[in-house]
């Protein structure tokens, strides 16, 4: 049996996108998991990971699954800020009240913009503190040199949701936010999963995550698969149209 509570607040300044819900299994092994949903940076919540949240749980990993502040409630970098917080929030015993103990490190992961989230986590939090990464077709480079279907980087609309300005980001910028050009040394593992069917988030994507990692001496790998054509595509043309 789990034991879930909903609705932990994170970071009380972000009032409902600043929650998070606990999954606790009757016998928690291995460090927690940080989960963070996707949907364009701009859509979806953390309801939208709940058969993640189960796999994880099934196997014995407690579960934060956060929501976060949308780029239209607030540009880059208040989402990335948010996943930061959550991290420092479970890191530093706030959720021990909740039944989790203060642990020591932690698992991130998140799906599509939250692998994205996942990876600039992963990366900004102390790499001590970090188990792994694991990013379910999360964007790294955020240029999208192979295109997508879906996130149209190179228009004004996406830029202005995701700075909340309308001039165009330098080049310098886009490396900011870009995981496979923000690798160091020590970085944590990471685990790459992606459809080769993808083009909303192309599978080049963990392949240069892949080879960043390598490039610095971390460990990575990457596992593609023949899936159906993602679904999400319909979701970001919605938001970005």
């Amino acid at each position: 049996m789990l034991n879930i509570q909903r609705n932990i607040s994170y970071n009380n300044s972000a009032g409902s996108k600043g929650l998070g819900d606990l999954i606790l299994p009757d016998r928690p092994t291995g460090d927690p998991v940080l989960l963070i949903h996707g949907g364009g940076w701009n859509a979806l919540s953390k309801e939208a990971m709940a058969p993640i949240t189960r796999l994880f749980a099934e196997r014995g990993r407690a579960v934060f699954n956060i929501n976060y502040r949308l780029l239209d409630q607030a540009p880059w970098p208040a989402c990335g800020d948010d996943c930061i917080a959550a991290g420092w929030f479970m890191l530093g015993g706030g959720l021990s009240r909740h039944g989790l103990a203060t642990p020591r490190r932690l698992l991130i992961c998140g799906a599509s913009a939250g692998g994205h989230l996942a990876m600039m986590t992963g990366l900004g939090l102390p790499n001590e503190h970090v188990e792994a990464i694991i990013s379910l077709a999360g964007p790294s480079l955020m240029d999208f040199p192979d295109g997508s279907s879906g996130v149209h980087t190179d228009s004004a609309t996406f830029w202005k949701k995701f700075y909340g300005r309308a001039t165009a980001p330098t080049a310098a910028e886009i490396a900011a936010v870009s995981p496979a050009r923000l690798t160091k040394p020590g970085a944590p593992p990471l685990f790459c999963i992606h459809s080769r069917n993808d083009w909303l988030v192309p599978p080049s994507h963990s392949e240069a995550a892949v080879a960043a990692w390598h490039k610095v001496g971390s460990p990575a790998e990457s596992i593609f698969f023949f899936g159906p054509a993602p679904c999400r595509m319909r979701v970001a043309q919605a938001r970005y149209r």
